[in-house]
C-alpha cells in the first residue's frame, strides 16, 4: 500500500490521550520513513515533541509574554481575554502554504478539531476524522455545524472504541458503513528498576500499606469526586489503605476538591497531586488502578495500568474499558455506586499472590496489543479493503 500525503489536524498539543496518541502515531510513521505534516488550532506543552516528528503550522495566534505574566500576578487586575483568532494574513499564507504541499487527505485528531477542517474545504482534500470523545465532549466541544460537517462531508470516521462508534450513529448521524473502528497507539516503556519506590518516600506511605492509584485532569468526565468519595468509604473499612489522583489542576474545581478532602483526610492518606511528565513510578507503587470515569472513550492509562500488570477497576459503561477488559468481567461494575465499587476495590486488593500473578500476565498480554506495530498493522488493513 503507498501511503497518501496526509495532513494531519490537532486541536492543541496538550498534554492529554488524544495529543498523546497522534504523538505516538506521528512518532511511528516517521520511524517508518514517512513524512509528517501537522496543522494545531492551538499550542501546548507538547508542541516542541510534535515539531520533532512532523512540520507544524500553529492556527491561533499566540498571547503575548506581557499578557501572560500580567494574568499571574496575584492583586492586578486581569486583562481582558487576547482575541487569538488569526489575522486574515496569517490564515491566507498557512492555506497558501497547505495548498502548495498537495494533501491527498486531511485527518482531524478528535472532534475538537472539526471546526478547523471546516476552515480548510477550499483545499479541496477529502477530510476523515479519528474520534475519541463521547456524548458529552461531543455536545461541548463541537456546534451544530460541526456535526453537521461530519456526517455530510467527512468520508471516513475512525472510532476508538465501540461505544464511540455507536455514539456516532445514534447521536452525530453518521452513517454505520463510515465508521471503522481504530483502538489507539501507545507508547509502552519498559520496566524501571528501581532499588526503592519513589512514590513512597516521596508521600510517606509506609511500605506495607496498599495503594489504589488514578490519573487524568481532574474534571468531571474522569470523576475525581467519585474516586474521593469512594476514598473515604474504603479508609473507613481498610484504614492502612492510601489512594493517590495524579492530574489536579491549577482551578476552582482541583482547589474545592483538595479542601474538601483536607476536611476528612485527617492522618493524610489521600494524595492529590498536580500532572507530571512521568507516571510511571506511580503505576509501579499502585496496588489497584481505578478508572473512575464518568466518560472515557479508551483511556491511555489503562493501558499503562494493565502494563504493570495491576488489576483494574472501572465502570462498563463509560467508554473504552468494557472493550480492553472482555472477558474479565470480575474487574468492572455496572455503575458508579459507591459501596459497589468499595467492595470490588477491597476484594481486590485481598487478592492472593496467584491470583495477582493471573491477572498480571493476562493484562500484560492486552496491554501490548496496542503497540505501534499494530497500530499501523490495523491502518493499513482498514485502507486495503
Amino acid at each position: 500500500m503507498v501511503e497518501s500525503k496526509k495532513l494531519f489536524v490537532g486541536h492543541d498539543a496538550n498534554r492529554a490521550g488524544a495529543q498523546l496518541v497522534l504523538l505516538h502515531w506521528l512518532r511511528e510513521r516517521k520511524a517508518q520513513g514517512l513524512t509528517n505534516y501537522l496543522l494545531l488550532v492551538d499550542g501546548g506543552s507538547l508542541l516542541e515533541e510534535y515539531k520533532k516528528v512532523a512540520q507544524v503550522w500553529v492556527w491561533r495566534t499566540e498571547r503575548p509574554l506581557w499578557f501572560k505574566v500580567k494574568q499571574r500576578i496575584p492583586g492586578i487586575r486581569q486583562a481582558a481575554e487576547w482575541d487569538r483568532t488569526p489575522s486574515k494574513r496569517k490564515m491566507a499564507g498557512i492555506l497558501s502554504s497547505l495548498r502548495a504541499e498537495a494533501f491527498d487527505c486531511i485527518l482531524g485528531n478528535t472532534v475538537s478539531s472539526v471546526s478547523l477542517l471546516r476552515e480548510l474545504v477550499s483545499l479541496h482534500v477529502p477530510f476523515e476524522v479519528y474520534v475519541h470523545e463521547l456524548s458529552y465532549s461531543i455536545s461541548n466541544f463541537t456546534s451544530e455545524e460541526d456535526r453537521k460537517f461530519m456526517a455530510g462531508q467527512v468520508s471516513r470516521v475512525y472510532a476508538v472504541s465501540a461505544l464511540v462508534k455507536t455514539v456516532l450513529e445514534k447521536e452525530v448521524g453518521i452513517a454505520a458503513d463510515k465508521i471503522d473502528l481504530l483502538p489507539p497507539i501507545i507508547e509502552l516503556p519498559a520496566a524501571t528498576q528501581n532499588t526503592h519506590d519513589p512514590v513512597r518516600t516521596a508521600l510517606g506511605i509506609p511500605a506495607d500499606s496498599q495503594i489504589v492509584f488514578s490519573c487524568g485532569l481532574a474534571e468531571w468526565r474522569k470523576a475525581p469526586d467519585v474516586f474521593l468519595e469512594v476514598a473515604k468509604q474504603l479508609i473507613t473499612k481498610m484504614p492502612t489503605v492510601h489512594f493517590i489522583w495524579l492530574g489536579m489542576l491549577d482551578n476552582e474545581y482541583s482547589d474545592n476538591l483538595i479542601a474538601t478532602t483536607a476536611i476528612w483526610d485527617t492522618k493524610k492518606q489521600v494524595h492529590l497531586l498536580p500532572v507530571c511528565s512521568d507516571s510511571r513510578p506511580y503505576f509501579e507503587a499502585m496496588d489497584v488502578f481505578f478508572l473512575s470515569s464518568r466518560e472515557d472513550p479508551f483511556p491511555l492509562v489503562m493501558l499503562e495500568a494493565a502494563h504493570v500488570g495491576k488489576p483494574i477497576v472501572g465502570v462498563r459503561a463509560s467508554g473504552g474499558v468494557n472493550d480492553f477488559l472482555q472477558g474479565l468481567d470480575e474487574l468492572l461494575v455496572e455503575s458508579w455506586d459507591v459501596a459497589v465499587l468499595v467492595d470490588k476495590i477491597s476484594s481486590l486488593l485481598q487478592l492472593s499472590p496467584a491470583q495477582l500473578a493471573d491477572y498480571q500476565q493476562n493484562l500484560k498480554e492486552r496491554a501490548v496489543q496496542y503497540s505501534a506495530a499494530l497500530f499501523m498493522d490495523r491502518w493499513a488493513q482498514l485502507h486495503s479493503k
